[in-house]
């Protein structure tokens, strides 16, 4: 009985370590592309910047800071590939290292999430300027747009951390016990 429940623990992390090596992955797809958009971006904003009507659109050197600082902290937060590839090596996701790692990306997204709402101000600033809610509209205006959903992942994010945290103690707990 004990043979057959450490070999279906066996097939259960083997079959773990298989999915977060596909997560990680996938992740790091999708963050190559990103990367390649935010060059992209970034480059036309400095161009946009240094040579006016070279490219379609305006910049200005606030407009470009932030956007820098934006791709700066998007690529920090891709510190998850670390979550998964460590998982995916066959170390315990319960370990103080990852729940660093977790704090670290509550951070991060409450920084985005800052730094996004910056961006959308400077947006609408440059586009007009004037603001309502949204609700009356007078005259030619910009409704101001907030996202929630990074504050809200960053909540859930900490959250988890002391999920985490709690794994590490009883993981503790139990291997003292043994």
């Amino acid at each position: 009985m004990l043979e057959a429940d450490l070999a279906e623990a066996n097939s259960s992390l083997k079959h773990i370590r298989k999915i977060c090596q596909a997560i990680s992955i996938g992740l790091r797809a999708i963050f190559i592309l990103i990367c390649i958009y935010w060059v992209v971006v970034v480059v036309s904003m400095l161009a946009a910047l240094l040579q006016p009507g070279s490219v379609d659109g305006d910049a200005s050197a606030l407009s470009v800071l932030l956007y820098i600082a934006y791709g700066i902290i998007i690529a920090i937060l891709f510190v998850i590939f670390r979550i998964f590839s460590s998982t995916s090596k066959g170390e315990s996701p319960f370990s103080m290292k990852q729940v660093k790692r977790l704090r670290m990306i509550s951070c991060l997204l409450l920084l985005y999430a800052v730094l996004d709402s910056a961006i959308t101000l400077n947006t609408a600033a440059m586009q007009l300027e004037t603001f309502n809610s949204g609700y009356i509209s007078t005259n030619e205006s910009t409704v101001l747009t907030l996202n929630f959903a990074p504050f809200v992942a960053a909540a859930v994010v900490y959250a988890f951390s002391f999920v985490f945290k709690y794994g590490v103690l009883l993981q503790e707990f139990s291997d003292e016990t043994l």
